[in-house]
């Protein structure tokens, strides 16, 4: 759900009752900058922790989200391991917050954005997509310009320990889990038998 990219009118919904639209907090603006296209500011201040967004819609799997076309995987949101958040409403301020590998805003839950640290009026308004990203199709060259930019985000960037240092705590939950299992499962923490 974060870059621009066309709706969903044409992808078929399931049998699955929709819930309550995307919230955006008050304050932010979708602006366009020569660089960036359009994105995500706020023209007021938000304390660490308030939220910023709650994305709404309703989840599909992993093959039914491979079988869209690559702009409307680019709208997905993914809320769990193979599991995806889609939504059929026109785009909203939300849609449009865009990746930094120096973000500013963080998960809650899988699908509750908060800032990570006090945003000042006239901010981007960010998160690293690789805390809640871990699918095949999330890989694509970054333009954030941050002096930490990667250079490119991959699905296993979560792996990355300093992107676990930058954003513990603020994983979405299904990339904890992963980080969590792959944590235990270092050969310096599980007993194998000799």
């Amino acid at each position: 759900m974060w870059r621009v990219s066309p709706t969903f009118h044409d992808v078929p919904q399931p049998e699955v009752q929709h819930v309550e639209s995307t919230f955006s907090a008050e304050g932010l603006h979708v602006v366009q900058h020569p660089h960036f296209g359009r994105h995500v500011v706020t023209s007021r201040a938000f304390n660490e922790g308030e939220v910023v967004a709650v994305w709404r819609g309703y989840e599909i799997s992993e093959s039914e989200a491979l079988a869209l076309q690559p702009a409307q995987q680019e709208q997905l949101l993914q809320v769990g391991i193979g599991r995806f958040l889609v939504n059929d409403d026109p785009l909203c301020t939300a849609d449009f917050i865009n990746h930094s590998c120096e973000a500013n805003c963080g998960f809650l839950d899988a699908t509750t954005l908060a800032a990570m640290r006090r945003i000042e009026p006239g901010e981007s308004i960010t998160f690293d997509y690789a805390i809640s990203d871990s699918n095949s199709f999330v890989a694509f060259e970054c333009v954030c310009d941050s002096p930490v930019c990667r250079g490119s985000l991959r699905s296993d960037d979560w792996r990355l320990p300093d992107v676990q240092r930058r954003y513990a705590g603020w994983f979405a939950p299904h990339i904890q889990q992963l980080i969590d299992g792959a944590t235990n499962a270092s050969p310096a923490t599980t007993n194998r038998p000799r």
